[in-house]
């Protein structure tokens, strides 16, 4: 009877960490719906590198890196690499409409993702925005963390630390930088 209770309170203590993004482990899966209405599963890019870019259009970091055409730059870089970027978005106040307005005025050629319950971003243990993750064509996390290392915006060469994954991961390479401490603005998950 003892064996049993200890049993099942580890298992409620450690279950929730084995469906934690943790690098090197799979990724979660999950769905979500795209400001479109489409709904988009993890799954359906097995094979091929993910990179998820959780961002705020509040965010003045995101914003800054948006302006700077960051991510845009990468995603051209890597297109036709079998590379996919799913942008999501976490923040509990926003709606799809708030999705669709940011891809118009950013022109954007890729997924955005909408997350506002925060339970995707809370699975990945997303704290700031912009935060990348990069999960390879296995499943696996490989990269977490910040875009690049410039939290100030003042840097004149920043370096990229999601192209270096990317190009590392690309060529069958271990990732050199597999974490970095992200920058940005906290994620505003529901209260």
């Amino acid at each position: 009877m003892y064996n049993l209770f200890y049993f099942l309170l580890l298992l409620m203590v450690w279950a929730p960490a084995a469906q934690a993004a943790r690098i090197g482990f799979l990724a979660p899966e999950f769905t979500l719906q795209e400001a479109g209405g489409e709904e988009i599963s993890l799954f359906d890019f097995r094979g091929k590198h993910i990179v998820l870019e959780w961002f705020n259009p509040d965010c003045v970091d995101v914003q800054r890196h948006y302006r700077q055409k960051t991510m845009h730059k990468l995603v051209r870089k890597h297109r036709g690499q079998e590379v996919i970027w799913l942008a999501i978005n976490s923040t509990y106040y926003m709606a799809p409409e708030d999705n669709i307005r940011w891809k118009d005025i950013n022109r954007l050629d890729y997924r955005l993702l909408s997350d506002f319950d925060g339970k995707v971003g809370k699975s990945y243990q997303v704290e700031m925005t912009p935060q990348i993750y990069i999960i390879n064509p296995a499943g696996f996390l490989i990269y977490s963390g910040a875009i690049d290392d410039d939290p100030k915006g003042d840097k004149i060469k920043p370096f990229n630390y999601v192209q270096a994954a990317l190009e590392k991961s690309l060529a069958g390479l271990p990732v050199s930088y597999p974490e970095t401490e992200p920058y940005g603005c906290f994620v505003k998950y529901s209260p």
